[in-house]
């Protein structure tokens, strides 16, 4: 696995993220409020989810409201069934398709209507996705004014493939049936979730794509559960986990344009320490949510082999003397 620097860090993106993750729940924490304060951050970390360098500024502005809206989206969703578990189960596969054929919004949709929906509805705050929506302009404000590249080039919005469309299918369906049977189970608004999340993040179009993104998941997630179990054995205060966050995330989205592999080892510790963050949680739980994303980066693997794989080409014939 390539571990070289491939591209220059982008510091002045970092910072930003960092502060966009740190300042809610430092004010949160301050004033009493920490879920509060984890409630505002999460939509903030997914909305500064890696953008494409190239982009311009008109570009950036694009994604980030696309991102923006499904995000609130998630969390309108989530106030209107009530947190109810089973109405969860088709709006995660629903999501996570539309995340596959529309770039802008990504894997964001996806993982809001998964982390959104297993919080439940935010009490407090008084307007339904009233959080959602301002953790994720906090984010988007704060991340749009990052070094412009020279000269950017017109994006243009891939055409869809049929490949594409099998692959939101795949995803709908895999996570679909996956969440259904945590929702049986009733471990869907536990621990099973990064079970949903590591699916999400390591299935890919074609199988080389999914087993590239799943060993980098596999060794991201697994050094993060590290680092997250050690930092849960000292049972850190609020103000620790915050410092933490703070540092990860700077961090991750500093170091993810020269390697993508560094923004697998931080992002996992940001999900893992920012999800429980009001609530003491025991340092194995990192573990067992580490090895939930392993189990879910195999479950992708061997779906982009099996699972209605791209169609290949015909071996060409052979002339025979």
């Amino acid at each position: 696995m390539d571990w070289r620097v491939q591209a220059p860090a982008d510091w002045p993106a970092g910072i930003a993220a960092g502060a966009a993750l740190a300042v809610p729940l430092l004010v949160g924490t301050a004033t009493g409020h920490p879920g509060a304060g984890a409630a505002l951050t999460l939509p903030a970390l997914l909305v500064v989810m890696p953008l494409p360098t190239e982009a311009g500024r008109g570009e950036r502005v694009r994604w980030l409201a696309a991102r923006t809206a499904a995000i609130t989206l998630a969390g309108l969703y989530v106030f209107l069934v009530g947190g109810s578990v089973w109405a969860l189960v088709p709006a995660i596969a629903v999501a996570s398709a539309a995340g596959a054929v529309l770039p802008r919004v990504g894997n964001t949709a996806g993982l809001a209507m998964v982390l959104v929906g297993i919080t439940g509805p935010v009490e407090g705050f008084g307007i339904p996705a009233l959080p959602q929506l301002a953790g994720s302009l906090w984010g988007a404000v704060l991340l749009l004014p990052r070094r412009n590249p020279k000269n950017p080039p017109p994006y243009r919005d891939p055409a869809r493939t049929r490949q594409d469309w099998l692959h939101a299918a795949r995803l709908a369906l895999l996570l679909g049936t996956a969440s259904a049977l945590m929702a049986a189970l009733h471990r869907l608004t536990g621990e099973a979730h990064w079970l949903l999340t590591g699916i999400l993040l390591s299935l890919r179009p074609t199988p080389e794509a999914t087993q590239t993104k799943a060993r980098q998941r596999i060794v991201g997630n697994t050094l993060g559960g590290i680092a997250a179990a050690l930092a849960l054995l000292t049972h850190p205060g609020p103000w620790a986990v915050t410092g933490v966050i703070a540092v990860a995330g700077t961090l991750a989205y500093a170091l993810r344009p020269a390697n993508y592999l560094y923004w697998c080892l931080a992002f996992p510790l940001l999900l893992l320490l920012l999800t429980d963050f009001d609530q003491p949680t025991p340092w194995y739980a990192a573990l067992v949510r580490a090895g939930l994303v392993l189990a879910g980066a195999l479950i992708s693997i061997a779906a982009s082999r099996h699972l209605w794989p791209p169609d290949r080409l015909p071996e060409p014939r052979q002339r025979h003397p």
